[in-house]
């Protein structure tokens, strides 16, 4: 498996659910877990909930914002039980994961997506949210839709593991041009991208633009910083949606950094 998936717990409550979480995700071969703002996750109630999975545990990585615990990820997917204004797009949990299945054909080796799971009664925040590039729920029965963080990342890992193992031709195309096609039009294997220019942008050089890109806003007038509205939200989303290469970032940064430094021909 050449992608790297991380597992993204933010505000967990519960220790036990932690401890369930590691054990979901070692059963699906995943091991790559981050905590944002936890409850302790070596107790030893974390510790036998996870069954086994205790290295899962301890070699978990703590960070104070979910900014830092995504910022060398290419791919950020929130998971959330309803619909949000102004979101990114909502997608099935299988849809996801056939779409992250056919990105890994295109990203070379070590490369990561982050799967972010929120508290427990409340999910991801909106600020949260704001950072993901897919929304990914986990269709219920709509009369009883209550799942418990354990099961919610067995079925993502489930999924995700199925998606990985096989990727069928035709899958979601994440990264346009990469797919080629023979002489009959049918999808073959993807081109892997070798320059990471190229590559979708990492969440930490996506969070320098959009800052950038406010101070822009507001120091041109467009935007009042004392009522943005949903102004933010809504560029966002319209980035985040289809994530630009490094090579795209650089270049808008350049047009915004020429905005605030004009120069006369």
């Amino acid at each position: 498996m050449s992608l790297e998936i991380v597992f993204v717990m933010v505000g967990t409550t519960h220790t036990g659910n932690l401890g369930a979480a590691a054990r979901a995700m070692k059963t699906m071969g995943f091991t790559n877990l981050r905590l944002v703002d936890t409850c302790p996750h070596l107790s030893a109630e974390a510790l036998a909930r996870s069954s086994g999975a205790n290295d899962v545990l301890k070699d978990a990585q703590t960070y104070e914002t979910l900014s830092d615990a995504i910022a060398d990820c290419r791919m950020v997917v929130g998971t959330s039980a309803r619909a949000r204004q102004l979101a990114v797009p909502l997608l099935a949990c299988r849809e996801i994961a056939d779409e992250i299945g056919a990105l890994s054909k295109t990203l070379p080796a070590g490369e990561k997506v982050a799967m972010v799971f929120g508290q427990e009664r409340s999910g991801l925040s909106n600020e949260s949210l704001d950072l993901c590039t897919r929304l990914l729920r986990i269709p219920c029965n709509p009369d009883f839709s209550s799942l418990n963080l354990g099961s919610a990342v067995q079925v993502v890992s489930y999924e995700l593991s199925q998606a990985l193992v096989s990727v069928p031709l035709g899958a979601p195309q994440p990264m346009p041009g990469k797919w080629k096609s023979s002489a009959d039009g049918t999808a073959q294997e993807p081109e892997v991208a070798t320059d990471p220019d190229e590559l979708p942008a990492t969440s930490e050089v996506m969070g320098h633009f959009f800052d950038h890109l406010d101070r822009v806003m507001i120091n041109t007038g467009f935007m009042n910083p004392d009522n943005p509205r949903l102004l933010r939200r809504r560029v966002r989303r319209y980035f985040e949606t289809n994530r630009p290469s490094g090579n795209e970032v650089a270049i808008f940064r350049g047009i915004l950094a020429a905005t605030e430094k004009p120069k006369n021909r």
